[in-house]
């Protein structure tokens, strides 16, 4: 059939009858290939492994379906597009509840210009939402449960005679669905490893208890808002209620997002039960933004903490397929805090369904790394939450899918599939961020390229305890957004042992967190120069710090790839130590695709590099520092 416009309605009344009727009606063409009956298109869906599944013909949604097999939402709504055999309305529910309706758009059509993707997306809380299908669910979740492995895993660094503990906890939970909307969880905790001391916010850690335990209940005002409600204990020695609302607008690139807790503390401590009335509130009012930038969420919130301090949570999140890592700062209680929030997938990558109780590892494991270790700046963790329920399901995130979607429909996904074939040629240098040996380049490193490295800085140059004690970096980068890198980095200052001087039995050995950032304000191409500029150790002690701004052009010499780079180190904020401080310049050659060759002055001394990429990502790195001292360095680079 003909494609339509993404704005175009769904199959009508008398061509459903048609599909039906394995004949057309007065004044149709029979379409060729035949369409696929109702009962074909269902039993495809179960057989894909969805639940919940509702085929009927007729105005508004045609298909509604749960998907709890498949990572993401834009592989199952493809698998629907393929067994519909044309565009349509599709509702995905979840907890048997309608989350979102979907149009997905005709073969091809996925990547166009002018709109996110060709997907067009509706919530019920939408004047004018389309009627759902009618008529009982196949292969409903409300009769089978899932038992989930968990794990909670924390850990505290720093202590000068324990300088890492670690917290490890299995959790096994029961989850059930047992009505429309309704989640039920039941967890115990099991130790693995306890090397907290206990204190008065955690007092039963070193035994078996309860894990969370507690009901979620998801539902629509039509036309209004999602709501949601928590009762029971939450974990983290909380106990208590809480409710919210959140109103998905113009296809999900805004979400406004209100909670309110009540809740107490609950203990199960060897001397028996601690518990307090309810007798904290906390909750926020949030605003998330997702911009046309791949899927990229912005949220900002304010309100009160758990534990009474007041302030605003801002975070930027980008979603890499089915990884989420996130960049936040708060201010809490009167205390500036940054960190990252790392939400990962747990395999399988595709989950089982079907049967009565299913047992599989947890589908996520979060992560968070602080600054600082205060319980400032924390809501109540636990209880349901408006935006995960909501997860994938805008037209920012199945647009950043759409060349998955276009694979499972067989056709060729160009901008997507480049994209992640795609292989940075910029290096990350000893320092964490791309550049040559100790200086950076003008461009970043590509978009969704992770690179994780390694460099030993001899003690005759070493920048913290110079003559000393070497330096070991180790570091990750990532092209966080197009034009925009990010890096973290821990310095290893090995052999010194922190406040040494004042407590000689100090086990602590230095380690140096910093974050580094580079925007390039205009792109490097051959005949044309670019300019980057960039922050390393943005925060703290600034103990590495360097303000730059640099500018470089690639270009060929005798036929061999080539560039040159050149900078300028400022000082802009107040710092322990400056790294690039002044004026710097660096060139390269790359003979071969495989081998770079560099020379560079980063401000403070001339340096000889060689960088190697004999296979699989790997780059191996020497330099001669001050062209006197070797220095060697590793690392691996992968395309999210």
């Amino acid at each position: 059939m003909s494609p339509r416009s993404r704005h175009s309605r769904p199959l009508t009344v008398c061509a459903w009858l048609a599909l039906l009727a394995a004949a057309p009606c007065a004044g149709v063409e029979p379409s060729t290939p035949e369409r696929p009956t109702v009962g074909a298109i269902e039993h495809a869906l179960l057989d894909a492994g969805f639940e919940n599944v509702t085929v009927r013909p007729g105005a508004g949604v045609q298909i509604a379906y749960e998907n709890r097999r498949y990572r993401r939402s834009v592989d199952a709504l493809a698998i629907t597009r393929r067994a519909a055999g044309e565009a349509i309305l599709a509702a995905e529910r979840r907890l048997g509840l309608t989350a979102a309706v979907i149009e997905a758009p005709e073969s091809g059509m996925s990547g166009m210009s002018g709109g996110p993707g060709g997907f067009r997306v509706l919530y019920p809380s939408d004047h004018g939402f389309p009627s759902l299908p009618e008529g009982s669910m196949r292969a409903p979740t409300f009769a089978h449960a899932t038992l989930d492995i968990g794990a909670i895993v924390d850990y505290r660094v720093g202590r000068i005679f324990d300088p890492m503990q670690v917290r490890a906890e299995l959790e096994p939970r029961l989850v059930l669905n047992p009505w429309t909307g309704a989640r039920v969880r039941l967890g115990v905790l099991v130790p693995l490893r306890q090397d907290f001391p206990a204190n008065d916010l955690q007092p039963d850690l070193d035994r078996v208890r309860p894990g969370r335990a507690s009901v979620d209940q998801f539902g629509w005002i039509p036309g209004l808002s999602l709501v949601s409600f928590s009762g029971g204990f939450f974990g983290d020695n909380r106990w208590g209620v809480s409710a919210g609302a959140a109103r998905p607008v113009h296809g999900g690139d805004w979400l406004i997002d209100l909670q309110a807790d009540r809740t107490g503390f609950l203990a199960f401590t060897n001397d028996g039960t601690l518990y307090s009335p309810l007798d904290r509130t906390s909750g926020f009012a949030g605003l998330t933004w997702r911009p046309p930038v791949a899927d990229v969420a912005v949220r900002a919130r304010a309100g009160q903490f758990l534990y009474g301090d007041r302030g605003f949570d801002f975070e930027v999140r980008r979603t890499f397929q089915d990884v989420d890592l996130a960049y936040f700062v708060q201010r809490a209680g009167g205390v500036d805090l940054f960190g990252i929030r790392l939400d990962l997938p747990v395999p399988p990558m595709t989950r089982s369904t079907g049967s009565w109780l299913k047992v599989q590892p947890t589908p996520r494991f979060a992560i968070d790394f602080r600054d600082q270790d205060l319980t400032n700046g924390r809501f109540v963790e636990g209880v349901a939450s408006r935006e995960e329920f909501l997860r994938q399901l805008s037209r920012t995130s199945l647009a950043d899918g759409a060349a998955a979607y276009d694979a499972r429909l067989g056709q060729m996904a160009a901008g997507g599939s480049r994209a992640r074939q795609a292989k940075s040629d910029n290096w990350v240098s000893f320092t964490g961020t791309t550049g040559f040996i100790n200086t950076p380049w003008a461009g970043v490193i590509s978009d969704r390229t992770l690179e994780a490295g390694f460099a030993s800085v001899p003690r005759a140059w070493a920048y913290d305890h110079r003559g000393e004690n070497e330096n070991q970096l180790f570091s990750t980068t990532l092209g966080f957004l197009p034009r925009v890198e990010t890096s973290l980095r821990w310095s290893r200052i090995r052999g010194y042992h922190s406040f040494q001087e004042i407590v000689p039995d100090s086990r602590l050995v230095d380690v140096d967190r910093m974050a580094s950032a580079r925007v390039a304000v205009l792109v490097p191409r051959p005949g044309r120069p670019g300019l980057s500029l960039g922050i390393d150790d943005a925060r703290g002690q600034r103990r590495f710090h360097s303000t730059y701004a640099v500018t470089g052009m690639p270009f060929s010499l005798a036929r061999i790839p080539a560039r040159l780079a050149a900078g300028y180190g400022f000082r802009m904020f107040t710092a322990h130590r400056y790294v690039l401080d002044g004026a710097f310049g660096a060139a390269e050659l790359s003979p071969l695709p495989w081998l770079r060759g560099q020379l560079e002055y980063d401000s403070e001394k001339w340096s000889a590099g060689l960088g190697l990429s004999p296979w699989a990502g790997l780059r191996l790195r020497a330099a001669l520092l001050n062209l006197e001292s070797l220095s060697l360095g590793a690392g691996w680079s992968i395309t999210l």
